[in-house]
């Protein structure tokens, strides 16, 4: 060990003759482990809210989607013989999405047509996230079935009492006279069999009926607004979508789950970035005060450095010293700071110690720890500690050892 870390580990670890030096280190070392843990707790938490809602997204959101580049349809047939020669997708399933008005007794909404064909539940996980009433798209029936996400029903006063009842909808008319306002629209009825509830954004959005109907009333037959595809292993979905995106052409838009919703993650980053900004200062000001625990730690040990001094050992070494004795702080710190804040974390994911009350879709707050925000909490406390101690050695100086 050299002299320069010896001498820094005993200005840390021996009690000073000072009080007040002791009370500022103390007052250091403790502001920064605080601050350490906040920084874990707060990135856990956005890591354990971005999962959970990233996990709705999943039972809705298939592998990938495939999406006209220009439009909003395209013709099925060249795409699907495509497709059928591809490895590693599992299913495929052909969609056809459009704005409707729906209109319950006195009220109405305007919801996403989504038809879907057959294979559509094995892309996703809707079939068990239908909270009353059976999903019946695509079964023999005398009318016209469908399944309104839970916040279409909502804004529509339809309940499970209602399921004999039908509801009207409304669609753009492709191809309307535009001198004729009866023409504008098509009408039909549907008669609601089920509810699903997965996601705030989804229930509000979508009602689903069968890909058949959707087309009919659409009078777009043959064609479709999006493939979704399932894929045989998730984890090649880049090397996946990369190769499909070479055998379509740049006519079509090949996007994962993250691209689909894509705004949303967007704002969770944004988001986690601001919280830690502002973390990240708070643990700044607490780093700020090693600098008056250095500077009068170096006032009270001038007479020992002005003899090693004299002794030989150059000044920028002493200097080092103290530059030495920061990091010490702000390492142990921040190394405490992260134990005590990933232990709470760990207890939080495994004991669910705070609960988020009755009503909410799940019991306890979510959150999760990564090893990335334990090593940028790390780096983030080593760099702040540097340069704090950093501009504060560099005040060391001859005419401050000369004082007597």
């Amino acid at each position: 060990m050299s002299l320069g870390n010896y001498i820094a580990r005993r200005y840390f670890f021996s009690k000073n003759s000072s009080n007040a030096v002791n009370i500022i280190t103390g007052i250091s070392l403790g502001g920064i482990l605080v601050g350490s843990a906040a920084l874990i707790i707060v990135l856990s938490a956005f890591n354990g809210l971005e999962s959970l809602v990233r996990g709705f997204y999943q039972d809705f959101d298939p592998d990938l989607k495939i999406t006209a580049a220009r439009g909003k349809y395209f013709e099925a047939e060249p795409v699907l013989s495509k497709l059928s020669q591809t490895k590693g997708i599992a299913y495929y399933s052909q969609v056809v999405e459009e704005k409707a008005l729906l209109s319950f007794r006195d009220r109405e909404h305007i919801a996403t047509l989504k038809g879907v064909d057959t294979i559509y539940t094995d892309i996703n996980n809707i079939r068990n996230k239908i909270i009353y009433g059976d999903y019946r798209l695509h079964e023999d029936l005398t009318v016209e079935p469908a399944i309104l996400g839970a916040g279409v029903a909502y804004y529509l006063g339809f309940s499970r009492s209602d399921f004999q009842e039908a509801v009207n909808i409304f669609v753009p008319a492709h191809s309307a006279n535009p001198l004729n306002p009866s023409e504008q629209f098509h009408s039909e009825k549907i008669f609601p069999l089920g509810v699903f509830s997965i996601q705030p954004d989804f229930d509000e959005k979508y009602f689903l009926v069968s890909l058949a109907f959707a087309q009919k009333i659409l009078n777009r037959l043959a064609k479709l607004s999006a493939i979704e595809l399932k894929l045989d292993d998730y984890k090649n979905v880049a090397t996946a979508q990369q190769e499909i995106g070479l055998l379509l052409g740049p006519d079509f838009k090949i996007e994962n789950r993250d691209e689909q919703q894509s705004a949303f993650l967007k704002v969770m980053k944004t988001e986690g970035l601001f919280t830690f900004l502002i973390f990240a200062l708070i643990l700044c000001i607490a780093t700020f005060t090693i600098a008056g625990s250095l500077a009068m730690l170096t006032f009270e040990k001038r007479k020992n450095l002005y003899t090693l001094w004299a002794m030989g050992t150059p000044i920028g070494e002493l200097r080092r010293i103290f530059l030495r004795l920061g990091l010490i702080i702000s390492i142990y710190g921040g190394l405490a700071g992260i134990f005590i804040g990933s232990a709470i974390v760990l207890a939080q994911e495994h004991f669910n110690l705070i609960s988020v009350g009755e009503g909410y879709i799940v019991d306890a707050y979510p959150v999760s720890l990564k090893f990335s925000d334990v090593l940028l909490v790390m780096l983030t406390v080593f760099a702040l500690g540097a340069l704090t101690s950093s501009l504060t050695a560099r005040r060391l100086d001859l005419k401050l050892l000369r004082t007597q």
